[in-house]
């Protein structure tokens, strides 16, 4: 009976773990950097985001290497709200999320709108607000 208590116990403690949720290594982000210009600044067309640094070379850059800055933009770009049908970013930054295995994923920062994996998304504020602290 004692064995068949620690057989039940070695299965529950193997099934708890295999439950957790694996990270991918590869997927972890190891810095962010934002370049942008002024988020208000308006010009007489839209910029695209393959543009972005032709019109605006000389622009600010700041970067997040710790894991509390890091964490705080990933969860503002996982918990955005799709934009409507046709909406484009007016681009004024750039984030690069750098992974761990050096892939970079870029989103192109309007300030209503950005791209981020193919998607538009409407730009959350709080994102606003962090790039220009």
């Amino acid at each position: 009976m004692k064995q068949l208590n620690i057989a039940a116990i070695c299965f529950a403690i193997f099934a708890l773990s295999a439950c957790k949720p694996k990270t991918n290594s590869a997927d972890a982000v190891k810095s962010i950097q934002f370049k942008f210009t002024e988020l208000g600044r308006e010009t007489q067309f839209r910029i695209t985001c393959d543009k972005f640094d032709f019109y605006f070379p000389e622009g600010k850059v700041k970067n997040f290497v710790n894991a509390p800055g890091i964490d705080s933009v990933m969860q503002l770009l996982t918990n955005m709200k799709q934009a409507e049908e046709g909406i484009q970013p007016d681009v004024r930054g750039k984030i690069y999320i750098t992974h761990a295995n050096s892939a970079i994923d870029t989103v192109c920062v309007g300030v209503k709108a950005l791209n981020y994996k193919g998607a538009t998304y409407e730009t959350p504020q709080a994102l606003l607000a962090l790039i220009q602290k």
